[in-house]
């Protein structure tokens, strides 16, 4: 029985060797450096995810594709553009970003996040709402725009008696257009202060007097409407939740780490 075991347990081996050695045969050589079958099936994998299918066609275009781009980092190499410092810090940005992400993936795949969780951190927040007294929520509309000329000519005609959702619609940069401009209901912290702060002294149907600039862009704001804070539902909170709950677990790991580390 054992001398079959042992048999049985080498033939699975021998099976796995032999999938990992066609995994990693070379789909292609580019100066002596292989590009993996495995390389190429990730990629294709990943095309596959997107609904493209898995066809010969795809694999032919995406190994090219490979080929290519092995041959400009090689090319870049040549040139000595690994070795700039800018580079150097990249990379080190690039795989701390890495390490961290398979970090937290591996916390959470083996403590993943409950519901009761997820409730407590809601109650939490609730209190803390709560405490803060007596909270007013904005909805608001927003035209946004390229310069002051064009945040001025919108105000112009909406002077002129044009409605606000109609000049979103035909005039805004942001996808909020398709909704005439309106973007919900917020609390004054959840906005650029730049626009919290004029909303929250517009009455509402008011629109702002001036243009509001918020980075590179121009904003022509309205209040539609402003209410006492509404609590929402937890089911309608989980995102948020699901957020703030990876930012305390977050917070906690690092605590530890550092806490078992000798930083100078």
């Amino acid at each position: 029985m054992k001398f079959l075991l042992n048999g049985a347990l080498l033939g699975v081996l021998l099976s796995a060797t032999g999938m990992a050695t066609a995994a990693d045969a070379p789909a292609a050589v580019v100066n002596g450096v292989a590009i993996t079958a495995r390389w190429v099936d990730r990629h294709v994998q990943a095309q596959v995810a997107q609904g493209q299918k898995d066809t010969l066609e795809l694999r032919a275009a995406l190994k090219q594709e490979l080929v290519a781009r092995e041959l400009m980092s090689q090319e870049a190499q040549k040139r000595g553009l690994d070795q700039l410092p800018t580079t150097q810090d990249a990379l080190t940005a690039m795989r701390q970003n890495l390490m961290i992400e398979l970090l937290l993936n591996d916390e959470f795949s083996k403590n993943p996040i409950i519901e009761a969780e997820l409730k407590a951190e809601y109650e939490r927040q609730v209190k803390a709402l709560k405490d803060t007294g007596d909270l007013q929520q904005y909805q608001i509309s927003t035209i946004v725009l390229s310069s002051e000329t064009d945040a001025r000519s919108v105000m112009a005609s909406l002077r002129a008696g044009q409605a606000f959702d109609g000049l979103a619609k035909a005039r805004s940069m942001d996808p909020s257009k398709d909704k005439g401009g309106e973007l919900g209901w917020f609390l004054p912290d959840q906005i650029a202060p730049a626009i919290s702060n004029v909303v929250v002294n517009l009455s509402p149907g008011a629109v702002s007097a001036a243009p509001i600039q918020v980075g590179p862009y121009w904003h022509v704001v309205k209040l539609a409407a402003k209410r006492p804070y509404q609590v929402p539902s937890f089911d309608e909170s989980k995102n948020v939740l699901q957020a703030a709950v990876v930012q305390n677990r977050r917070s906690v790991l690092i605590k530890k780490l550092s806490d078992a580390a000798m930083v100078k």
